[in-house]
């Protein structure tokens, strides 16, 4: 019996570095890399899904699946939002190798209020990811843990564990980017800029200014309410339980977003 290709979903958390990790495994050449099906269905009512166009998230994971019998599919999505109909479809959650990638929240909090100032606690997505990693687990699938804060660290080693927990072979010249970006990318720009101007994943990322205080304290206040949800990702899927709070380096180069 031959083996259906492969359908790669990266589950991440806004504000991850996950569009960097996707445009590395945009520099492989061997996948196809879809950019957010299901968050652009959620915020823009509709998604370009190699040249369907989906109006729901069931279209979407119909798409994604259709495609993926005929190539091998990578794809990320942000939990801004709910994906509810992609966490009881047992079909669909069966069909992917999963992996989940957070950062940690105090830098992942306030990287996304300088970007969306009135964004709400849940749209910093860490209680959305959890649903999605519970779902996953809960049904007795593997879900690989992909931690930003490392990406950055040590790109290398991080890509490594993420090639072999998803039986990919490791491509280091994918950690350097040529290509240009995705034209995917385009709708939402800014919010990869630093992504689309790093040469390499894990190019050291700019040291941001400080938030004005009002905006400091809706910080700390959705920092609080991401630590459990966080937590239990970490406690499921083997991370490391580090500190919430991490030490940002100053560094004088552009962010990777």
């Amino acid at each position: 019996m031959t083996q259906e290709p492969m359908l790669l979903a990266l589950w991440c958390v806004p504000r991850s570095r996950s569009t960097a990790f996707e445009r590395a495994m945009f520099e492989r050449g061997d996948l196809l890399v879809l950019h957010e099906p299901f968050s652009r269905v959620c915020d823009f009512g509709e998604a370009d899904v190699a040249g369907r166009r989906c109006t729901t998230q069931e279209e979407v994971m119909a798409a994604l699946t259709d495609i993926a019998s005929r190539e091998p599919v990578f794809f990320k999505d942000t939990t801004d939002f709910a994906f509810d109909a992609v966490t009881p479809d047992a079909a669909f959650l069966r069909r992917c190798r999963h992996a989940a990638m957070v950062r940690n929240p105090a830098d992942t909090v306030r990287s996304h209020l300088r970007m969306q100032a009135d964004a709400t606690s849940a749209a910093m997505g860490f209680g959305h990811l959890w649903d999605i990693v519970s779902a996953v687990t809960g049904a007795g699938l593997p879900m690989h843990l992909v931690d930003g804060d490392r990406v950055v660290g040590d790109p290398g080693t991080e890509m490594r564990r993420y090639c072999a927990a998803m039986d990919l072979t490791f491509l280091p010249e994918s950690l350097s980017f040529r290509k240009e970006p995705p034209k995917s990318w385009g709708t939402t720009g800014s919010w990869h800029a630093g992504a689309s101007d790093s040469s390499a994943l894990g190019a050291p990322p700019r040291a941001p200014g400080k938030l004005p205080d009002d905006l400091e304290r809706t910080a700390l206040a959705h920092e609080q309410d991401q630590i459990s949800p966080y937590t239990r990702i970490l406690e499921a899927l083997g991370g490391e339980n580090r500190s919430t709070r991490a030490e940002t380096p100053a560094f004088p180069s552009q962010p990777i977003g």
